[in-house]
């Protein structure tokens, strides 16, 4: 491939990720039109709790993708914020379980909800067809990129 012919705005990864970045930012926006003091991010870790409360920091990390570091402070928000609480490991003191409050939990519906309503507008004008096709060939990508991490 001849490098003087790269565009970066025609690039793959640079569309793909100002995409990402647009998805994020209707998403915060829409949790902020219906008062959910929630972030994008907070929003993955929720989730994973609703599915299953009471996980330790190191599985978040692992199952929302993102470092320990970055978990570990946005779980710090979420407390100040009264959305989740630490509790101590029954067996092992050195861990902390990570619970979602009464107040966390009420909130599943609506987030949810505005999830949803951020598919819808991201969905507009796009057949089912294409979708179906655009999501084989990002699900392609993320095999392509995770069998050559294997690799190395």
């Amino acid at each position: 491939m001849d490098y003087r012919k790269y565009v970066l705005g025609e690039s793959i990864g640079y569309r793909i990720t100002a995409t990402a970045r647009l998805i994020i930012n209707r998403l915060n926006q829409n949790f902020k039109t219906k008062n959910y003091p929630v972030t994008h991010e907070q929003w993955s870790i929720m989730i994973r709790l609703w599915e299953e409360d009471g996980l330790t920091q190191n599985k978040l990390s692992q199952l929302t993708g993102r470092d320990q570091p970055s978990v570990s402070r946005l779980i710090n928000n979420m407390e100040r914020n009264g959305l989740v609480v630490r509790m101590e490991h029954p067996v092992d003191k050195r861990i902390n379980l990570i619970f979602l409050t009464p107040k966390g939990k009420k909130m599943q519906i609506g987030l949810i909800e505005q999830a949803q309503q951020t598919i819808e507008d991201i969905s507009q004008n796009i057949t089912d067809e294409d979708m179906n096709t655009f999501l084989k060939v990002l699900t392609k990508i993320d095999q392509n990129l995770s069998d050559d991490k294997n690799k190395q």
